[in-house]
């Protein structure tokens, strides 16, 4: 398997990385209220919820699945720890670092409520700010169960002040995703082990699946996607719906991607680009300066 990492990603993973402190109960409960009232100012469990917060042995704050307030959540449970969390809790501008669990996710639930037998997942999110750069590093999300698949994501954002609400602000206009790396490992027992929504049934239909793949890998623009990388991709889309093996997938933008420049794309154009409604020119144009390469690592046994 050839291994490649944006240099971006590089420079991110040589610096130090700082140590968390014990979380404090009261921080907790502040830090969770804030964003209740911020996202579901009129949920009126927020305060059961928050009295149920507790901190670990090791530091985190926790809430339990089945808890008060929380007795219809489709999670196990879901810890977090924050370093400069007065940032929150005092300034409401968010801390340095920031880190979240969350065990035993539901992939049925997820993909609206089926019935395959998939294992829970659970979720692990590392995320910090680098405010002198002004950039937000994902230096990792994961995602996993216990039949042998993941996924891993780290990734560079820049253009990101968030040293004061009307700082925050201007960041929504000004910032931009500079590089990423995917590293999916499949088991090959179970399909969209993730339950991730698809356009296509998740059973019975492999051949759809596939071809939805060819179709959206063919879209890429050649500027964007070499001969390699594209050989790579299709390799993988021939495996659906149960490959098995490692795809890495790196994204890297020369410019830097502009966030609000793709959720307006996404709004005006994406159902168009996936019915075949417009050509790739659209494409092309949202993609400039963005670099893919990709490997498909098959299991060995299944490759021979």
């Amino acid at each position: 398997m050839k291994y490649f990492i944006p240099t971006a990603l590089v420079a991110m993973m040589a610096m130090p990385a700082d140590a968390f402190e014990r979380m404090m109960r009261s921080d907790c409960q502040v830090g969770f209220e804030k964003l209740a009232e911020l996202m579901q100012p009129d949920d009126t469990s927020t305060a059961a919820m928050s009295n149920g917060i507790r901190v670990t042995p090791q530091g985190w704050c926790e809430m339990r699945g089945g808890t008060a307030g929380l007795e219809d959540a489709e999670f196990g449970t879901l810890e977090w720890r924050a370093e400069g969390v007065t940032r929150w809790t005092r300034d409401g501008i968010p801390p340095l670092a920031l880190e979240v669990r969350i065990t035993g996710l539901d992939p049925d639930e997820m993909q609206g409520g089926m019935n395959t037998g998939r294992p829970n997942v659970d979720v692990e999110v590392l995320l910090r700010q680098l405010p002198d750069a002004g950039m937000i590093v994902i230096e990792r999300a994961v995602m996993e169960n216990n039949a042998g698949d993941s996924m891993t994501v780290s990734g560079v954002f820049e253009r990101v002040f968030l040293s004061s609400p009307s700082m925050m602000q201007v960041s929504m206009g000004s910032a931009a995703f500079k590089a990423g790396l995917i590293s999916l490992t499949l088991e090959g027992t179970h399909e969209n082990p993730f339950g991730f929504g698809v356009d296509v049934e998740m059973r019975g239909v492999p051949q759809a699946q596939r071809d939805a793949a060819f179709d959206l890998i063919s879209k890429l623009p050649d500027g964007v996607v070499d001969d390699a990388s594209r050989a790579e991709l299709t390799a993988f889309a021939g495996d659906l719906p149960k490959p098995v093996g490692t795809l890495e997938v790196s994204v890297s933008s020369a410019q830097g991607l502009g966030l609000m420049q793709v959720g307006m794309w996404m709004y005006n154009s994406l159902e168009a680009v996936i019915s075949d409604d417009v050509d790739g020119s659209e494409l092309e144009i949202l993609l400039h300066g963005i670099s893919v390469e990709a490997d498909w690592a098959p299991d060995a046994q299944v490759a021979d």
